[in-house]
């Protein structure tokens, strides 16, 4: 939507009285039945149905509207990246978009004598009284009509969510305990009256105000005056992505209240929880392969191959025949005394001093491990 001025809601209001009267406005005000200031948008007269000649819309008419409960303003939601803000503004200079600024444009352009001052405010009442067995009064509403147009385009990408926040005017002086209620499709009745009982304890009903095709969706109300009451919906494709809202305040206080209605693409939530999801599998995958690697290393590091007692990391003679005492290397006696080359002297040498185990004194004669077989050329146990 538009919060504040932008320029694109200087472009809506440059061509506001060209729009036709359907209801593809971004939002449009209906005038009608309106009282000057605060006190007379309570006073149980403002609002007319939003059709017929009673209406007087300020950024086109709502033709789609057929019933009798008094709505007072449209909010149309074309996309599910732009929200909305329903305000009133502040005179004399209202921001670009706000009630003020339409109703200012509006009756320059179709009647001058209409009030300026007009503004959007609940009675203190609506929505619980002490005096009607803790229920609230239709006359101290506001009523609101929202639309997803067109919805089934707007779901086709995946589910949709939006947020509906009323809060205080931030332009008011008073401080209110605001709540809503919200339900799906508009008023379809052409005898619903808000000159009646608003039943919210224990809560809301479908229907209210004795009128037909609103199903009651959800409701919110502030924790405290001042404190703004929100809750978020799914939208779906029933009632053609229409919903009504109602605004009331408890505990006496009245006033102006603004609302936000923020969309958020559920994709998007999706989108992020693949990519968490992705970035698990790939951290789960990195540790099984380094898991991997190392049992692998564990194996590699205490296999024994030839069952010699020796691991094949220690062991210089891996294929040692089953049953024959090893050294230190995992040799046994003939494969240390093979293992010398005894094409030269030295190694002739080598081969009769050799000791095996390294647990003999090499100089005594008669005690070395290998030797010298002069006929057949190889080095070889000594006994």
């Amino acid at each position: 939507m538009h919060t504040r001025p932008t320029s694109l809601f200087a472009a809506v209001l440059a061509g506001i009285l060209s729009l036709p009267a359907t209801a593809s406005a971004h939002q449009s005000y209906n005038l009608a039945g309106y009282g000057s200031g605060l006190a007379g948008s309570i006073n149980g007269a403002d609002g007319e149905p939003a059709a017929g000649s009673g209406s007087a819309w300020t950024n086109g008419a709502v033709a789609a509207y057929s019933g009798a409960l008094p709505v007072m303003w449209y909010a149309g939601m074309h996309d599910t990246s732009t929200a909305r803000t329903i305000v009133t503004g502040a005179a004399p200079a209202p921001p670009i978009g706000s009630l003020l600024a339409q109703v200012e444009a509006y009756n320059a352009a179709t009647d001058p004598d209409l009030p300026s001052d007009r503004v959007l405010a609940v009675g203190g009442k609506s929505w619980s009284d002490p005096d009607n067995q803790g229920q609230g009064w239709g006359h101290g509403l506001d009523y609101g009509l929202i639309e997803f147009e067109p919805v089934s385009e707007l779901l086709a990408g995946g589910p949709v969510r939006f947020t509906v926040t009323v809060s205080d005017d931030p332009d008011d002086s008073v401080t209110m305990q605001l709540a809503f209620a919200l339900y799906g499709g508009w008023d379809a009745s052409d005898t619903s009256t808000r000159h009646q009982t608003f039943v919210t304890s224990p809560v809301p009903q479908n229907d209210p105000l004795g009128a037909s095709g609103m199903t009651l969706l959800g409701y919110a109300v502030a924790t405290a005056a001042g404190e703004p009451a929100s809750r978020t919906f799914t939208l779906t494709a029933d009632s053609s992505g229409r919903y009504t809202l109602l605004i009331g305040a408890l505990g006496g206080v009245s006033g102006r209240y603004r609302v936000d209605i923020v969309p958020q693409a559920d994709r998007d939530d999706l989108a992020q929880c693949q990519a968490e999801l992705s970035a698990a599998v790939t951290a789960r995958q990195v540790a099984e392969t380094a898991l991997e690697a190392a049992e692998t290393a564990l194996a590699a590091a205490t296999t024994d191959s030839d069952n010699d007692g020796r691991r094949d990391a220690e062991d210089t003679c891996p294929d040692t025949p089953a049953g024959l005492a090893v050294d230190q290397s995992g040799c046994s006696l003939a494969q240390f005394c093979a293992s010398f080359a005894v094409g030269t002297r030295s190694g002739q040498k080598a081969c009769t001093k050799a000791d095996w185990r390294n647990d003999e004194p090499l100089m005594r004669r008669g005690e070395v491990d290998c030797r010298f077989n002069k006929k057949a050329r190889r080095c070889e146990p000594a006994s």
